[in-house]
């Protein structure tokens, strides 16, 4: 029955977006495609090692989730052509319109030149001039006429192969239409399957639901660690941060004053004995002595990579090429077990065995460290932002190391079930963000 539901309110569904053009209808067909194909490819590699599991029903509720978005692009696609096709008539209607008033004026033509001006009368006609500017005049009319029936021929007949173009367009353009309802009603039937296996893979898991509920607490106890170490790490990260920018802050305003890196001060001065010097320099200068207000939690090269890194929100790469989050941000409730909220400071991407993990921004690997449960994670600082990504292998990064763009970290994990998954992260500060709305859509 459940199935059965999910079909009817997919048929009932009835959003268009009348904004979206004809190719980027097609690139969302091409992902979406990619997401199905990479949900059975993950399905079938963890139905080969073990009884059905949570992430099994959890990668098939990302394949139906895809599916039916691809039969709503399928529906949008159909409701542009039907739109395409009444356009195609109505411009065919009005050629044939146009050709038969071409016609018909040239059929008045014809009939006025074959009364009133056969061969002999148009030489008559010139004869009869009263002068020679009049015979001109009169021969250049009947070359004026014969010229406009020429181009009255050359307008039909401009317009006939004009009408076939579009008849022939009209026909492609339903056969396209065809070829989409017939894909589409493909994609529901299959969405029935999927809804089906959705089922029995429900009743399956519930029949485990005090082996489940263990490994939700575990889970969230390893959650919960994860949680606690990146927030002991950024607490440190901002805590060097207001550090630097504070020395930076004093070694300018050293500067500033006139005092020389490498002579009155060096690296190795203290910030006290720093401060002092300052404070001497004012004076000399007849300045009032230096207020320590706050100073920058960042420095100001920092502060760029933090402005950068939020004006890419929704555009940032995926740790992984291909990937599905089958565990989603936050609190929500279990899919299996009622009663139960699972609470995650990240998203868990489901992905091929031996997929690569690679660096969503550039920035600097504040820490690389092992996390019970979740392998190893991989901290990188972005300014005040920082990405995470943990149940890692090979790992092939240390801390300092300046990353770029999609540079290789290191490797997705595959448990005994199959599942090969990549937990990530964002955090600003001290704050946990959704990763969602961050990521490339």
């Amino acid at each position: 029955m459940k199935a059965l539901r999910v079909l009817i309110a997919l048929l009932l569904f009835a959003s268009v977006s009348y904004g979206q053009t004809k190719e980027e209808l097609q690139k969302q067909k091409v992902l979406l495609q990619d997401q199905i194909d990479l949900a059975s490819t993950l399905l079938k590699q963890t139905q080969s090692n073990r009884a059905t599991s949570l992430n099994q029903l959890q990668t098939l509720n990302q394949k139906i989730e895809a599916r039916e978005r691809l039969i709503t692009t399928m529906n949008r696609q159909i409701r542009n052509i039907d739109r395409e096709v009444k356009a195609k008539e109505q411009e065919i209607v009005e050629l044939e319109v146009r050709i038969d008033s071409l016609k018909a004026d040239y059929a008045k033509l014809i009939e006025l030149a074959q009364r009133n001006l056969q061969p002999a009368d148009q030489l008559m006609f010139i004869l009869s001039s009263s002068s020679f500017t009049q015979a001109l005049k009169r021969i250049q009319y009947f070359k004026d006429m014969t010229g406009y029936r020429e181009r009255q021929v050359k307008q039909i007949e401009g317009a006939q192969v004009e009408l076939a173009q579009e008849k022939e367009a009209l026909i492609a353009k339903k056969a396209e239409k065809l070829n989409v309802q017939k894909a589409q009603e493909n994609e529901k039937n299959e969405l029935l399957v999927d809804a089906q296996a959705q089922e029995k893979t429900v009743a399956t898991l519930q029949s485990k639901e005090s082996e489940l509920k263990k490994d939700i607490q575990k889970k969230q106890r390893e959650a919960q660690q994860l949680e606690k170490q990146i927030k002991r790490i950024i607490a440190e990260e901002m805590r060097k941060a207001k550090l630097r920018a504070e020395r930076m802050a004093l070694e300018k305003e050293a500067e500033d004053l006139g005092l020389v890196k490498g002579k009155d001060f060096n690296p190795r001065t203290s910030n006290k004995v720093l401060k002092r010097l300052i404070d001497k320099a004012r004076a000399e200068k007849g300045l009032e002595v230096r207020d320590d207000g706050p100073s920058y939690a960042m420095t100001p090269e920092a502060r760029a990579l933090a402005n950068n890194f939020a004006s890419n929100k929704g555009a940032l790469p995926w740790p992984v090429e291909r990937g599905l989050i089958t565990g989603k941000f936050g609190k929500h409730p279990h899919p299996v077990v009622k009663g139960v909220v699972v609470d995650n400071p990240h998203v868990e991407i489901s992905t091929e065995v031996g997929a690569v993990v690679r660096a969503s921004f550039e920035g600097e690997v504040s820490s690389v460290v092992p996390i019970p449960g979740a392998n190893v994670m991989v901290l990188i600082r972005h300014g005040n932002y920082f990405t995470v990504y943990s149940n890692l292998i090979g790992v092939k990064v240390k801390a300092g190391d300046i990353i770029s763009l999609k540079q290789p970290l290191g490797t997705a994990f595959t448990d005994e079930e199959g599942k090969t998954m990549v937990q990530f992260g964002i955090w600003k500060d001290a704050d946990i963000q959704d990763p969602g709305p961050w990521l490339a859509k």
